[in-house]
């Protein structure tokens, strides 16, 4: 079941990234994987499809990004969203979970308060183009 769902959710991002220009994510590196299992068996990531976005591999910090259950609304993409992150010296991953938005007419990422306000999420250079794949998600059936 969870396979299926993980190759459901992949061909639905892999159409996506086809139409989307200039970024769409690589595929999860086997180290990437194994640490995302090991944290939703352990409880600390919830057991759901997630997708790899990006990741980063510093000598002071790895963290890992991920994105699951995208879906349409009126001005563009809501989604879960996941951050995995340990810093050098430290044997345990931190799992921060929230929901995430792309305004896909002003190319913007948000993240909601905890207040369930919508705060914009400072980005980087390639913001506009991973907004610009996420609004090209397509809904999973």
């Amino acid at each position: 079941m969870v396979r299926f769902g993980a190759l459901a959710l992949t061909l639905a991002f892999g159409s996506a990234a086809a139409n989307a220009e200039g970024w769409s994510p690589s595929p999860e590196p086997p180290f990437w994987s194994k640490t995302r299992q090991k944290l939703q068996a352990s409880g600390d990531l919830s057991q759901r499809t997630w997708l790899f976005m990006e990741a980063m591999d510093a000598p002071s910090l790895k963290a890992g990004e991920y994105l699951s259950n995208p879906a349409r609304t009126p001005l563009g993409v809501e989604f879960d969203a996941a951050l995995l992150m340990r810093r050098q010296g430290q044997e345990v991953w931190k799992v921060r979970e929230l929901r995430m938005r792309a305004l896909c007419n002003q190319q913007r990422l948000q993240r909601s308060s905890a207040q369930g306000q919508w705060l914009d999420y400072v980005g980087r250079e390639d913001t506009s183009a991973k907004v610009r794949w996420i609004c090209a998600l397509q809904a999973p059936n």
